[in-house]
């Protein structure tokens, strides 16, 4: 299983150095030196950058989402992003139109994308998205839109996933059960976070543990503790490719 590593872009001696197999980055924070070093990693994929504007609802309509949709495009088109998802704005435009930009996206990139299934376009939506395309993703738990006690179903939506054989991604999953949801792929933020809140990720006995770092090792010392948990995320990256 891949595990994609977001919010990489201000680490770029870090990644360079572990070289993690699969990064995800979104649109709003990718910088020049990830286009550089995108062809030794494993997989990229760029995020459309929905979520950043989900935290922020009440200012979208002040968004030119087609010059938004526009620059989107260019930017796929001229570092040639082979795997890019829509922009899924269903809570801010509505579904009708976030197929319209998909449409465009599609047409304007010569490239299918990855739709982003939510569980406002419900179950007959998902199975005409896995009728249509290889791979999707599921979105909705980063935002609480899935909630913990609802996880059962999404093992449901991804056998019926499987049956149509198409590739699922776990959009923002990353619980140490997450090979018990039989997605092809899943990314998460959590090895830069916790350094943010003073922890400190290691690898052990097959899954991430997150300590309290030394005495002396915390406070300013944010970047080399981002740079151990990135080791560290390598690793268990490296567990779960193994693993299928």
């Amino acid at each position: 299983m891949k595990l994609f590593l977001v919010g990489t872009s201000k680490f770029e001696t870090a990644v360079k150095k572990y070289k993690p197999l699969y990064v995800l980055e979104s649109f709003q924070y990718v910088k020049p030196w990830q286009m550089q070093e995108m062809k030794n990693w494993n997989l990229f994929y760029l995020d459309s950058g929905a979520y950043t504007f989900l935290k922020h609802q009440a200012k979208s309509h002040l968004i030119d989402w087609e010059g938004y949709l526009s620059k989107y495009i260019s930017f796929i088109n001229q570092h040639d992003i082979k795997y890019f998802m829509e922009l899924d704005i269903d809570a801010m435009v509505g579904y009708p139109r976030v197929k319209e930009m998909r449409k465009r996206l599609e047409q304007e990139t010569s490239k299918k994308c990855i739709p982003v299934w939510h569980r406002s376009r419900g179950l007959n939506e998902f199975k005409r998205m896995c009728r249509e395309y290889d791979s999707i993703a599921i979105g909705g738990f980063a935002i609480k839109s899935i909630r913990p006690k609802e996880y059962d179903y999404i093992k449901k939506l991804v056998r019926v996933a499987d049956s149509f054989g198409t590739k699922v991604h776990g959009l923002g999953y990353a619980r140490n059960d997450l090979l018990d949801y039989g997605f092809n792929s899943t990314d998460t933020a959590s090895w830069i976070l916790t350094t943010v809140y003073g922890g400190l990720s290691y690898f052990e006995n097959s899954r991430i543990r997150t300590v309290r770092p030394p005495d002396g090792f915390i406070g300013n010392r944010h970047m080399e503790r981002a740079e151990i948990s990135l080791k560290e995320w390598v690793k268990y990256q490296k567990y779960l490719d193994r693993k299928g």
